[in-house]
């Protein structure tokens, strides 16, 4: 006879409560566990009826499958509300009222991860009392309770001790788990004002209050991410149901999802997946047999308890580790033991599962559409045989067409198929470097600090993967460059267990694996998109305009899902959509006025043919509408934030951050007298640190016009002034003003949420954002033509201000940091190039010298050398170019190994000096030094030592001697006296280098860096080569620390450690030599002075050892790189 429950039966508020037990016995278990604010009766029981379905609807159907059904209750109040609320430790009976929180208990603090760890002891506890520990579970869990549940079993999964092991069983005995609304990805922050407002509608008007319940379930809450990925490795054990709620909840007169379907739903592989047709709250709760979702719900439940006991069974008899097994004592649940013996005498190996790996950005859109013939287009390629190691695709399409969207959704649905996931930016070599330094850095599990370049992290990377025998999936996103991003291939491991994809908007990739070509949405699909928010019945009913609207947007998916949120945004009804297509003509008249016919990159290289070309200018326009939204009450804010975006998409897109803008505002200083800013006078500004090249030292000029709109964009963005005017006269500045990183990234929020950005983060340095490339092109090209300097200009300004920030202190900013820089330059060059005219570019007027050259320092520190070469010919070739400017053009001529060069050039102009500058004159002298090391190359030891002393001389008489310069010159006269073999004269004034530099220079300062070099040259031609080798490993740990392993400094550094070696450990120097050589190959250039000369040091320690053939091979290709030189 069952036990059915009655009106006098009561619900444990915490713990568990049976309310169905079938008659003779249960043969499984059925445990409902509430979601945040939840409570195991109110939670499951309808509002109008009153009908407690776990007891009143389901045992019918569960009964032959001999199902006991049970709540479970736990503290998940965020708050308490007022009125009287029922002790903790009384049970609920039907009758009360039942609210949400706990006056008694107060605020809900318990982690997550405690109330898993009470729900796997509970029910130990009660099945163990039953004699019930071996009866599969079906879970049935709703919103937070989902979360709860997913720790329980990867808790009770992990335990191996001998005296917990019965713990275990919970893991175990699971078959089954219904997910109804679980926010596995966090509730999307970005819909509601405050967290206390989503809480207040998931549960019709709880609490406020915030717990550790609330920021655990945020989209970025690092305890959600270690939940999903550590119950990745448990979910093939299982028969997992997702529901997601299709109605949304009504707060504040709007309407919005709680739990969206990507996050409740999302598409995994072999997972059940399905919609109710009710709000999140109502979801779990079902009146009679016709409430929507009841019968998915049950069927699911009755199927799951139905074939659930003859599937533990077969677990239990194939997997060694669900045997009754008693482990050896001492074996923890961090090793496992290597044989165990079972009762019939066998031995079981027992190996730890494969840790998996999921680093895929969370930028997956929430409402996914079509796309199944391209998704299964991937998965087909990649299940044919194939020779190929590893295999790759390359999904190529527009910008804005939906690639990266596609791909994040392959990696999302195939996730369970592959032991890693891993995703690279590879929009250049300089950011896939980064990406691939953070994986090597999950791979390995050690700090990234110890990651000490990009190429360790190459290696680091391909090593572990080449040892998976399982499959692997690596992801490069946005490889649009490949004519700048050469050499992508040694990025790829070699297994036949990878697969790796590309998404690019380059036509010509078909060298790196098949290609395919992602066409637009269909016009159904583009409709589905657009109007996602909106019921079946009123998509049918307005679908001809919704199509009209998606043709006209071209069929793009980047500009159908602006002009979605965009209607979401303005609530348009669906009958009313023509009011979109209206303002969407006038926005689009608006924009071509300002738009060249000719695009650069899909204009030219990207597109052909006239339709792609309005493709591009369509998203361009759905973007401009979504702009007019953007701080509507508010134009002067609405424009200074226009401007920081404008501004933006001169930076690389990939990611730019907040301290480029936050530097910029700390270095800078106006007039705070208004009358200076009548009729847009210059502007005064001071950087704060002086410009330094260690070769020579300039002070920043003081008068460099700029717009005086300036001060008033970076006030809206980055500070709280309430006096900010966009369009008229800037407000003073006071020494309070300081950089509001909440303000910055507050604005952030606010263009993210109109996807004006594409992502935003946020950790301890700050704020980061994306710009997808489409809209990146779009803000560049929205301003008429004769604005593109002013903004250009502006965005170096912006950039010299991070760069001088360098300088001040080089040892605080890593080498991810420096090299971010970079790749920000080199984007604002290129677009100096293509969008100014030649006249107008930076470098190629008088009053962008001094950036210029600043900019060109920048490249010279960081070893990009051919970029600071040519940026400082811009400059030198004008007719008024100061003789400062010539100099560092000399510097980076001699760093190219270009002496000839040097030599004619500096002698010419020192000539002209001569008749205008006195010798002493600061400039003069830097010339004279640049000039001198440039004859020393060349061998000319006379004339270098006479102007050497000539230079030190005059530098400590005009300079003083403890001045960056004048220590310069010591120690390359100390470097030029060991090449003429005077080491007793080398050694003594490098060790007075040093001793100077040690009292005016901070620790490992490059010029004590450089002295330090000296010093071991001159020690080795003494032959005290163990003192020698002890300072040149410190000198290259520093340069490695400072510069990376790919730096001019820090390769010669390599070198000059292996000419030590070569007596005392020639292994070791051959070995230097060898990586050495390959470095400088690509780092500076075959033909290099510095690259000849280890060659030259190689070939002769090999004949020394006997290779008189791979010394030949090296000589004849010394001799050909020379002549090629020449």
């Amino acid at each position: 006879m069952s036990s059915p429950w009655t009106r006098e039966r009561s619900i444990n508020r915490f713990g568990l409560t049976e309310v169905f037990t079938p008659a003779g016995g249960s043969e499984v278990d059925v445990v409902f566990v509430h979601g945040i604010n939840g409570h195991p009766y109110t939670t499951w029981t309808s509002a109008k009826g009153k009908v407690f379905w776990p007891a009143q609807l389901l045992p019918p159907l569960v009964e032959e499958a001999k199902a006991r059904v049970m709540v479970y209750g736990y503290d998940a109040d965020t708050g308490s509300p007022t009125g009287d609320i029922l002790p903790p430790n009384r049970a609920l009976d039907v009758d009360d009222q039942p609210r949400c929180g706990t006056p008694y208990d107060g605020v809900g603090q318990d982690k997550i991860h405690n109330h898993a760890e009470h729900l796997v002891a509970t029910l130990c506890a009660n099945r163990r009392s039953r004699h019930a520990t071996d009866h599969p579970i079906v879970f049935v869990a709703h919103s937070l309770g989902g979360i709860v549940v997913k720790r329980a079993l990867i808790h009770s999964s992990r335990i191996r001790g001998k005296k917990t092991e019965h713990l275990r069983s919970v893991s175990s005995s699971t078959h089954g788990i219904l997910f109804l609304g679980t926010p596995h990805f966090g509730y999307e922050i970005t819909k509601w004002k405050t967290w206390s407002d989503m809480i207040s509608c998931v549960t019709l008007g709880g609490s406020r209050s915030q717990s550790r319940l609330v920021e655990a379930l945020k989209p970025d809450s690092e305890t959600l991410q270690v939940v999903d990925r550590d119950f990745v490795d448990l979910t093939s054990d299982f028969h997992i149901f997702y529901f997601h709620e299709m109605k949304p909840s009504r707060l504040d007169n709007d309407w919005r999802y709680i739990v969206d379907e990507a996050s409740a739903a999302p598409v995994i592989q072999d997972v059940e997946r399905a919609g109710i047709q009710q709000d999140h709250v109502h979801m779990c709760t079902f009146e009679d047999d016709s409430t929507p979702g009841f019968v998915l719900v049950t069927e699911a439940i009755q199927r799951y308890a139905a074939e659930a006991p003859e599937f533990i069974r077969r677990r239990r008899v194939t997997d060694p580790d669900e045997k009754q097994v008693k482990l050896v004592a001492g074996v923890t649940s961090g090793l496992a033991a290597t044989s165990i013996s079972t009762s019939a005498g066998h031995a079981l190996d027992s190996k730890p599962q494969s840790k998996h790996y999921y680093l895929v950005p969370r930028d997956r859109v929430k409402d996914f559409v079509g796309r199944e013939a391209q998704l299964d287009e991937i998965s087909a390629h990649f299940s044919r045989p194939s020779t190929q190691q590893p295999r790759v695709l390359v999904l190529h399409a527009l910008g804005g067409q939906g690639k990266t969207q596609i791909v994040l959704e392959y990696c999302q649905r195939w996730r369970m198929h592959y032991r890693g996931v891993f995703w690279a930016d590879a929009s250049s070599e300089v950011l896939a470097l980064q990406s691939y330094t953070r994986i090597a850095t999950a791979l390995s599990e050690e700090s990234q600090a110890k990651i000490e370049d990009g190429e360790m992290a190459i290696g680091m990377v391909k090593a572990y993967l080449e040892d998976w025998y399982e499959p692997w999936l690596l992801i490069f996103d946005n490889y649009d460059k490949p004519d700048e991003f050469t050499r992508v291939k040694r990025f790829l491991p070699q297994s036949d267990q990878g697969h790796v994809i590309f998404t690019s908007r380059h036509r010509d990739l078909g060298r790196l694996g098949t290609t395919i070509e992602l066409p637009g949405l269909g016009l159904d699909e583009g409709v589905q998109l657009l109007l996602r928010h909106y019921s079946s019945q009123e998509i049918d009913s307005n679908r001809g305009t919704a199509r009209e609207i998606v043709r006209r947007l071209g069929c793009l998916a980047l500009a159908i899902d602006q002009a979605a949120a965009y209607i979401a945004y303005k609530q348009i009804l669906p009958c009313r959509l023509e009011e979109f297509i209206t303002l969407y003509d006038l926005q689009r008249k608006k924009i071509l006025s300002y738009v060249p016919h000719k695009f650069w990159e899909y204009g030219s290289i990207e597109m052909h043919g006239r339709e792609d070309q309005i493709k591009a200018i369509n998203a361009f326009t759905t973007w401009e509408i979504s702009l007019g939204q953007l701080m509507r009450d508010n134009p002067k804010e609405r424009n200074a934030v226009t401007r920081f975006l404008t501004l933006s998409a001169f930076f690389n897109p990939a990611r730019i951050e907040e301290s480029l803008f936050r530097n910029h505002w700390e270095n800078t200083e106006y007039w705070e007298d208004n009358k200076h800013w009548n009729n847009d006078p210059p502007k005064k500004k001071r950087l704060r640190n002086v410009f330094k090249r260690w070769k020579s030292k300039e002070p920043r000029n003081s008068n460099v016009p700029t717009h005086h709109t300036q001060i008033a964009w970076l006030s809206a963005i980055g500070t709280r002034r309430d006096d900010v005017d966009v369009t008229g006269i800037p407000p003073s500045l006071k020494p309070d003003d300081q950089w509001d990183a909440d303000r910055f990234w507050e604005v952030l929020q606010s263009v993210h949420r109109l996807s004006l950005v594409q992502t935003i983060e946020k950790d301890t340095n700050g704020a980061t954002f994306s710009l997808h490339p489409l809209v990146r092109d779009w803000l560049q090209h929205r301003v008429q033509a004769v604005d593109h300097q002013q903004n250009i200009k502006e965005s170096f300004d912006i950039l010299e201000s991070s760069a001088f920030c360098y300088f001040e202190n080089p040892t605080r900013i890593g080498v991810s940091e420096k090299n971010a820089l970079v790749s920000h330059i080199d984007a604002c060059m290129l677009a100096d190039t293509q969008l100014s005219e030649s006249q107008n570019q930076l470098g190629s007027e008088k009053r962008s010298y001094e950036t210029a050259s600043n900019l060109a320092s920048y490249y010279y520190e960081q070893g990009h050398l051919e970029s600071a070469e040519s940026l400082e010919r811009r400059i030198i070739k004008n007719e008024d170019t100061d003789i400062r400017y010539f100099a560092r053009y000399c510097y980076s001529l001699l760093a190219l190994g270009r002496n000839d060069e040097v030599v004619r050039l500096s002698s010419h102009r020192r000539q002209f000096c001569e008749e205008t500058l006195d010798e002493r004159d600061p400039h003069q002298l830097t010339l004279m030094a640049c000039l001198s090391l440039a004859l020393r190359e060349l061998g000319r030891y006379d004339e270098a030592e006479s102007m050497q002393r000539q230079t030190l001389q005059l530098r400590t008489e005009v300079l003083g001697e403890n001045h960056w310069d004048t220590l310069v010159s010591m120690s390359d006269l100390a470097t030029l006296l060991y090449e003429r073999g005077k080491f007793m004269e080398s050694e003594a004034l490098a060790r007075e280098t040093l001793k100077i530099c040690e009292i005016a220079l901070e620790k490992n300062h490059v010029i004590t860096l450089v002295a330090m070099d000296a010093l071991t040259l001159a020690l080795k031609g003494q032959s005290r080569f163990n003192e020698a080798q002890e300072i040149q490993r410190q000198v290259l740990h520093s340069s490695q620390h400072l510069y990376g392993m790919e730096h001019p400094i820090t390769l010669v550094s390599i070198k000059n450690l292996a000419q030590i070696l070569e007596s005392t450990d020639m292994d070791e120097a051959e070995k230097l030599y060898r990586d050495v050589i390959q470095s400088m190959k690509k780092a500076l250039r075959k033909g290099h002075p510095h690259t000849l000369n280890s060659m030259g040091c190689l070939a002769r320690l090999l004949r020394e050892d006997g290779k008189d053939d791979e010394a030949d091979e090296i000589e004849r290709e010394i001799l050909e790189l020379e002549e090629a030189a020449a």
